[in-house]
């Protein structure tokens, strides 16, 4: 058998295992319900926005939304690590469905602006500690180390799927409807959520994986950290980032991508009705092939994960994800659009199926949720700096020259950082096999081994 005939029969055992799993697929279909009412929550956000304050009301909310879980990401995302994940998932959908229940009323009664305005900011942030949760309880339902990156890609595709859904169903209400019946239908979706995430039970031990087994969390964790404070805690998500300078590296190229992430939501927008003239229409075709990409860059992840090189192609992939934006400065039509939209929306799974993937094998599991709080935090702040950043360009150099400085400055940026992405694999990912996560244990002798790479 060939070598792509092996990763593509490895890939789709992978996908089987997950399928098989019960645990992963409840809290899969929990985390569509949740990103459904996500998309379904923030299109319908924008729309009252913009009909209670205009486009620029629109921008300062998402700046004012984006800043705030930035901040507040690092502090939320303790939780995961100190209480049971399950409950802090459950608590998340169950903040959001009193907050977006809220929202319906208020704007059912035609209630002022500003209180709407309010429970849209804090809506984001009761779901800060979602994410982080969701990413570390993987590690602690799968079955085979294998079943890690499968998860993952899952859980990509599941994000590109939800991007279409959340919007097209918000669309649909709105058309048919209102914002508060829009509204309703999210608070729907968290109770769903909410049910099958409470219904989530953890394999048994005799059906994991020994090298799994081996490497659960520290039990004595959760009462370490109780006897800490509350700042302590969310400081201790960047003091680990920070202690390995090939993680920080990776988690710098992850923010830089998410800048241009950031910037994307200016210059797609831009590019159809502005330097191509394709209208509305246009612009939802492009959106489409953005998930289009990510949908197939899903798959290439999974399969790319044979080659035990998963921060290399990390890197690389960010690298790919500036190249469309170079492309369309050149060439500014829509075949090199619509091909420009395919090759961001593949890159954009394939990077984030890989970061979270090689956290979860470097980073040891009682701490994953503070270091993805970190991420998290990491990626609004990257995406609100590339929506400013790309406004500041159209309006200075134009359009095509502000896609072509930042598509150059991030592709030499990633340059320096593939070396450090080299040596995580080299630790990490050795021979085609993927190491299991690691124990704390582990992960303090992993630092031994490599005094010139901490602090």
């Amino acid at each position: 058998m060939s070598v792509m005939g092996k990763e593509f029969e490895s890939s789709m055992k992978a996908l089987s295992d997950v399928a098989s799993n019960p645990a992963l697929r409840r809290i899969f279909y929990a985390f569509g319900g949740s990103l459904v009412g996500d998309g379904v929550f923030t299109l319908s956000a924008l729309v009252y926005v913009f009909l209670h304050g205009g486009p620029t009301a629109v921008g300062v909310m998402a700046f004012v939304r984006y800043l705030a879980i930035a901040i507040v990401a690092p502090l939320t995302s303790t939780f995961a690590d100190q209480f049971d994940r399950r409950k802090v998932m459950v608590v998340s959908d169950v903040t959001r469905l009193v907050l977006v229940s809220l929202a319906a009323v208020l704007v059912g009664v035609h209630a002022s602006r500003w209180p709407v305005f309010a429970v849209i900011v804090l809506e984001g942030l009761a779901g800060s500690s979602f994410r982080p949760a969701q990413a570390s309880i993987l590690p602690l339902l799968a079955r085979e180390p294998d079943e890690i990156a499968g998860a993952n890609v899952v859980s990509s595709t599941i994000e590109s799927i939800g991007f279409f859904a959340g919007p097209a169903i918000a669309g649909f209400l709105l058309a048919v409807s209102n914002v508060a019946v829009a509204f309703c239908f999210d608070a729907a979706t968290f109770v769903w959520s909410a049910i099958l995430t409470a219904m989530i039970r953890p394999p048994l031990p005799e059906e994991r994986s020994p090298e799994l087994v081996a490497h659960d969390s520290d039990t004595t964790q959760a009462a370490s950290m109780s006897s800490q404070s509350f700042l302590v805690r969310a400081e201790q998500g960047f003091r680990i980032i920070v202690h390995d300078r090939d993680v920080l590296t990776m988690i710098v190229l992850y923010i830089l991508q998410c800048v241009m992430t950031g910037a994307s939501a200016v210059f797609i927008v831009t590019i159809a009705l502005q330097l191509l003239h394709i209208g509305n229409s246009g612009l939802g075709l492009m959106e489409s092939m953005l998930g289009v990409g990510g949908l197939v860059g899903g798959f290439i992840a999974l399969m790319l994960s044979t080659r035990a090189k998963m921060a290399t192609d990390f890197g690389l992939s960010i690298m790919v994800w500036a190249a469309p934006l170079l492309i369309i400065a050149a060439l500014p039509n829509l075949p090199a659009a619509l091909g420009s939209m395919l090759l961001i929306g593949m890159a954009n799974s394939v990077v984030d199926v890989n970061a979270v993937t090689v956290l979860q094998h470097v980073i040891p599991n009682e701490n994953l949720g503070r270091v993805m709080g970190v991420l998290e935090a990491g990626e609004v702040a990257g995406m609100a700096i590339g929506s400013l950043a790309m406004s500041i360009f159209i309006h200075t150099t134009g359009l095509r020259t502000g896609l072509a400085i930042i598509g150059s400055a991030v592709t030499l940026l990633v340059l320096p950082g593939l070396p450090a992405l080299r040596r995580i694999d080299k630790n990490v990912f050795a021979e085609g096999v993927t190491h299991p996560p690691r124990s704390a244990h582990s992960h303090r002798h992993f630092l031994n081994m490599r005094p010139r790479m901490t602090r």
